[in-house]
């Protein structure tokens, strides 16, 4: 397909410009607690952490077309309009962009990054196709924060799996890939697809485990913190569980997919503020503040113009069943 405003379009929307948060983020973290605010290295480190999220979601967009067509035929649209070579060229163009930049942070980066892009590519492509069992899912959706914060780390030359804050940013996102499952409980039900929500035979068992999953990471930040590997300023963090229990209420009253993929928007924001809280919590200061700033204003500018490939409103549901019952 030639390029034009309309394929870059696409590819834009496709790539879910709102989740490049997260990888970015992660980075930002993992760069700033080691090597300080080098602008040049960030930069570069935030571009290829925007270009791998961005090419993750264009190949899961093409390798989830079967169970789009139910929970999110609009993408299945767009991925047609497009073109699966397009779609799929594009995100061979990401990766190989995000490689070659990557030769300007070292070589223990270029490790980190290869393992991310195996670990990208291998989320919804076979034969390995992580999402399709549950708990290799969660592994792989928390190695998009894991493997961005230890490539922020390991541009100082050195790679250090046994830090704690990576420890915790990790399981918070391996917890949190539980929610997004719960939207398209039937769409991946009707398709057969397992995740941690279809292994339940109906949506409320799935929501009460949820419920305890998403719990779990403030159990393990108090423990970290009274073994010592965490400073107790991290106990501040428990502030953010007003906001987890909203997301439990919206969780617990939802009524349809669409209630659930509203409770899944704000999920997104209640994660992406958990790390950016950690990120001010571990480094204090107006650079660090600037950084929330950003990261709120691109995801709700994002989210506000609705370009995410994502819908909430669902509204074909209406259509295709105006007196749909509970999910």
């Amino acid at each position: 397909m030639p390029v034009s405003g309309h394929t870059i379009a696409l590819v834009f929307r496709l790539s879910r410009p709102r989740t490049w948060a997260f990888p970015a983020v992660s980075f930002l973290l993992g760069y700033v607690l080691t090597a300080g605010w080098n602008i040049a290295q960030l930069g570069l480190g935030l571009i290829i952490a925007s270009f791998v999220t961005a090419a993750t979601n264009i190949v899961n967009a093409y390798a989830d077309r079967k169970e789009d067509v139910v929970n999110q035929p609009r993408r299945v649209f767009w991925l047609d309009q497009m073109g699966q070579k397009a779609a799929i060229s594009s995100a061979v163009i990401f990766y190989g962009f995000s490689a070659a930049l990557s030769i300007y942070l070292g070589l223990a980066y270029m490790i980190v990054l290869a393992f991310g892009i195996f670990n990208s590519a291998f989320y919804s492509l076979p034969p390995l196709r992580f999402k399709a069992r549950p708990l290799s899912s969660l592994v792989s959706f928390s190695g998009a924060v894991g493997l961005a914060f230890l490539a922020g780390t390991s541009v100082t030359g050195h790679i250090n799996v046994i830090n704690p804050m990576l420890w915790l940013v990790t399981y918070f996102m391996f917890t949190y890939g539980t929610v997004k499952n719960l939207p398209d409980y039937s769409g991946d039900k009707k398709a057969g697809t397992k995740t941690t929500a279809t292994v339940f035979g109906d949506i409320r068992r799935a929501v009460r485990f949820t419920t305890i999953i998403l719990i779990s990471p403030y159990i393990f930040l108090v423990g970290l913190t009274i073994m010592g590997l965490l400073p107790p300023i991290f106990y501040v963090e428990l502030a953010l569980t007003p906001l987890l229990l909203f997301i439990l209420y919206n969780m617990w009253t939802a009524k349809s997919s669409e209630g659930f993929e509203k409770m899944h928007t704000y999920g997104f924001f209640y994660a992406i503020s958990f790390l950016l809280f950690t990120l001010v919590v571990s480094s204090p200061s107006l650079k660090s503040l600037g950084i929330v700033i950003s990261a709120f204003l691109w995801t709700l500018l994002v989210s506000r113009i609705h370009i995410d490939s994502r819908i909430e409103s669902r509204d074909w549901e209406h259509k295709s069943n105006p007196n749909r019952s509970s999910a």
